[in-house]
């Protein structure tokens, strides 16, 4: 028997394939009397063949040079039918050492399949999907990868593909994204921080700025002012001396006498806000300066029915300071509390030494008052000088002017908290003498004396 494949060209031109098959038969001697020819049409079947080949082949350069990592599985038996070349390079292992292994039995897969069970659930399910999951191949460096399986028909045979793909350099990417954003943010928060700065530092420039040129206003105005009080308190004297008789026209002179005395005092607060003195620095006991304060001012106290707290801690170091500046602080926040407080109240005064890691130690000074409290929108503005708060006639607007301008010469700070109908708060820091100088400790009068 002959067999063959010839291709012959229809009367339309195209090309058909046929499969001859030519048998010989023979007689009873064995001689060939004759030839039997069968022609089939095979070519949708040649084509089909042509078609099914050019798809492996295809498939097969993809596998081959496909830039992830591609496995197929028995998905019967768990066994590897096949690796690319891109896996067995990404995990470290020759060809020959994956296919016709179980893939429990591989090391670097114990992650995704590390029992028969396992496997049970992947051939179930068909479809799975691993994100982030780390293998670890011979060179031991752990990659990160995207695993991903999908259970298709291969012919007769079920199997299990499995796409490898390498993330490692992404979650690197990723990772370096996110630590370079918590950077950029740390440097936005540090930014902000040092523009608020900038913006205190500007704004306490101008308060300088301001405080200074009132200053000199101040001194020119005072200056301007104290010879024709002095003249006019002069004759007023003399008027008074003279109409000692009379005392309804007494009565009259008196009152200018005490108008002219307010301007006087009014004049002695410009020269002393405008004045920059030199100071002369002791060893101060803030305790002792705040009862002889009080002392000044004990009448005017209790005439406002005002109860007075001593909280005095014991062992407060002492500080460095003018005696005299200070002392006049003093008097200026005692003076404000008790004008501040209607119809009776308290007023707290405390003395303590905060712990609170400073260094160097601080004496805290706070006065608390029960009076009628600053509105917010005044907080801001109490430190300016001549804004006050009080009626008008009353107050010069100077007096916390003054008390911030000497604290903070003094090298403190000093701060206020108010609140509509719950009180004023004032808040004095004073660096101590020596935190570490037992010598400059002095023990102080006992806590809570009342007045």
């Amino acid at each position: 028997m002959w067999r063959s494949t010839i291709i012959n060209r229809r009367k339309d031109g195209t090309l058909n394939h046929e499969d001859l098959t030519i048998t010989p038969i023979r007689d009873g001697n064995g001689t060939i009397t004759h030839f039997i020819g069968i022609k089939q049409d095979i070519t949708e079947k040649t084509r089909a063949l042509e078609a099914l080949q050019a798809s492996e082949l295809r498939y097969r350069r993809l596998f081959e040079s496909a830039k992830d990592g591609i496995l197929i599985l028995d998905a019967d038996s768990g066994q590897i039918v096949d690796v690319n070349p891109f896996l067995a390079d990404m995990l470290g292992y020759a060809r020959e050492e994956l296919v016709g292994k179980e893939i429990w039995e591989i090391g670097v897969f114990k992650d995704v399949v590390a029992s028969k069970a396992d496997f049970v659930e992947l051939q179930s399910q068909r479809y799975i999907r691993y994100e982030d999951l780390p293998l670890k191949p011979h060179s031991g460096l752990v990659k990160q990868v995207e695993f991903v399986s999908n259970s298709y028909l291969a012919g007769h045979m079920r199997v299990i593909q499995c796409n490898i793909r390498d993330i490692t350099e992404r979650k690197l990417a990723k990772e370096a994204l996110r630590e370079s954003n918590q950077h950029l943010e740390q440097t936005l928060a540090e930014l902000r921080a040092k523009s608020n700065e900038l913006t205190g530092m500007t704004q306490q420039l101008w308060q300088a700025s301001k405080l200074a040129t009132v200053g000199e206003l101040a001194a020119s105005i005072a200056h301007e002012l104290n010879n024709p009080l002095a003249t006019v308190s002069l004759k007023i004297e003399t008027l008074a001396a003279q109409l000692s008789d009379d005392p309804d026209k007494l009565r009259a002179v008196q009152v200018v006498a005490d108008e002219v005395e307010r301007m006087g005092k009014l004049v002695s607060n410009l020269l002393q806000f405008s004045r920059r003195t030199h100071q002369q620095i002791s060893t101060v006991n803030v305790s002792e300066e705040i009862d002889k304060s009080l002392e000044l001012v004990e009448y005017h106290l209790r005439s406002n029915k005002i109860q007075v707290i001593r909280n005095y801690a014991e062992d407060v170091p002492t500080i460095q300071a003018d005696r005299q500046q200070l002392r006049q602080v003093f008097l200026n926040l005692l003076t404000n509390a008790s004008d501040a407080i209607k119809g009776g109240g308290t007023l707290t005064v405390s003395v303590t030494e905060p712990h609170d890691g400073q260094t160097p130690r601080m004496v805290r000074v706070e006065f608390i008052d029960s009076g009628a409290g600053i509105e917010l929108a005044n907080l801001e503005k109490i430190w300016d000088p001549f804004f006050t708060t009080k009626p008008e006639g009353k107050g010069t607007g100077l007096g916390l002017a003054i008390c911030r301008r000497v604290i903070e010469e003094h090298h403190g700070s000093i701060a206020i908290e108010s609140e509509i109908g719950r009180g004023t708060k004032i808040t004095i820091d004073l660096p101590a003498t020596n935190g570490d100088d037992e010598d400059n400790v002095t023990p102080l009068p006992a806590s809570k004396r009342n007045v």
